[in-house]
C-alpha cells in the first residue's frame, strides 16, 4: 500500500485504487493512473492500493463490488468514483482535473 504526500498546500484528495490481484484490467488500471499522474505533473503523488483478494472486506467498507475501482475522497469526506480499467483518458483527465498543477 502506497501513501499520498501533499505539497504542503491546499489538502489532496486521498485516492485508492481498489484492484484484484495481477489480473489485466488491474495491471492496467495501474499503469493508466501513473501514467495520467505524470502526464498532470503529479508523478509526486502516490495512491493507496487494495487488491480485493487479500482485503475483501475493504470492498464491503467502501460500497466497492467491481474492480477497477478508482476512489477519489476529499478532506471534507465526498467521494467520487470511477469504475474500468481508466484507459478512457479524457474520462480520467477529468476526474483528477483537481490535482493538476499550475505549472
Amino acid at each position: 500500500m502506497s501513501t499520498q504526500e501533499g505539497t504542503g498546500e491546499s489538502p489532496m484528495p486521498v485516492l485508492t485504487l481498489f484492484v484484484t490481484g495481477t489480473a489485466p484490467r488491474s495491471q492496467r488500471a495501474r499503469a493508466n493512473l501513473a501514467r495520467m499522474l505524470e502526464h498532470m505533473g503529479r508523478s509526486d503523488l502516490q495512491y493507496y492500493e487494495v487488491d480485493m483478494l487479500e482485503q475483501p472486506e475493504q470492498g464491503l467498507t467502501h460500497s466497492v463490488f467491481a474492480t477497477p475501482t478508482l476512489l477519489k475522497t476529499t478532506e471534507d469526506g465526498e467521494i467520487s468514483v470511477l469504475y474500468g480499467d481508466l484507459s478512457e483518458r479524457d474520462r480520467l483527465h477529468r476526474f483528477l482535473a483537481d490535482l493538476e498543477t499550475d505549472s
